[in-house]
This record gives C-alpha cells, sequence and structure tokens, in this order.
C-alpha cells in the first residue's frame, strides 16, 4: 500500500527546536498557573471556613429556639390550651388559635 503524497519528509530540526521548546513553555506556564490557583483556593477554603463557624453558631442558635418552640408547643398540647381560643395560642404568638 503507497502513500497518496509520497513518504513523509524529514522535519526540520528548528521546527523540532521549536516545538519542544513551546512544549516546556506551556508546561511551565501550566505549573505557574496551578501554583497561582492552588493558593486562591487555599485562602477561599479558609474564608469558608471562618463562615463555617459562623454559620453554625446561627444554626445552632436556630435549633435551640425551635426546640424551644416545639417544648412550649407540646406543653400546651398535653395540657390542652394549645386549640383553646381563649387561652394559650393568643399568648405565644403563634398562628394555631381560632379561625374568623
Amino acid at each position: 500500500m503507497s502513500l497518496p503524497y509520497g513518504p513523509p519528509q524529514p522535519v526540520s530540526p528548528l521546527i523540532r527546536g521549536l516545538r519542544f521548546a513551546l512544549l516546556l513553555a506551556g508546561i511551565i506556564y501550566a505549573r505557574g498557573k496551578q501554583t497561582l490557583y492552588n493558593s486562591m483556593e487555599a485562602s477561599h477554603r479558609e474564608e469558608e471556613a471562618k463562615k463555617k463557624i459562623i454559620r453554625d453558631k446561627q444554626l445552632a442558635i436556630l435549633k435551640a429556639k425551635i426546640a424551644a418552640e416545639e417544648k412550649e408547643a407540646v406543653r400546651l398540647f398535653e395540657t390542652g390550651k394549645l386549640f383553646d381560643p381563649d387561652g394559650g395560642a393568643g399568648s405565644t404568638g403563634g398562628s394555631g388559635g381560632s379561625c374568623k
């Protein structure tokens, strides 16, 4: 089987040298960019860690508030004042009172 354009021609040493030099330049460039991106990612992770601490504190406060409200609702339910239109629902500010 013969090639339609004949045998391949030898590549010039100048072209081979330029290709190799550009390959090395690309590797060096990519390594520099990776170093830059790694440092940016590290600072982003530090910021996220600080935000997570604040978020966790706020979530703990919210969970405690919800637990207290739930405890109050259970207490009102057990005493029978949860659905009492005159008694318990108006004093807690909840929306489980009477319908108008």
